[in-house]
């Protein structure tokens, strides 16, 4: 009993999972979604950047305006 209820699940596991792969392949015709922040687009519209950017940015207008200080903002 127990081992017919495994292989069940197993195969409906099975074919949700195979459903979904098909799914982002097929939707996206063929190209896997971008997931990484800098890389998608909706992400951008949002106004979200990667937050490597961010850093790199704040430290660069840091450096400009005080010199080696960083991003630390006054208490």
């Amino acid at each position: 009993m127990f081992l017919k209820i495994l292989i069940i699940s197993l195969i409906l596991l099975s074919l949700a999972t195979l459903g979904m792969a098909l799914n982002i392949l097929v939707k996206k015709k063929g190209k896997f979604p971008a997931y990484r922040v800098g890389h998608n687009r909706d992400m951008h519209k949002l106004g979200i950047s990667c937050v490597k950017h961010e850093e790199i940015n704040c430290h660069k207008k840091k450096l400009k305006e005080k010199g080696c200080d960083g991003c630390q903002q006054p208490a």
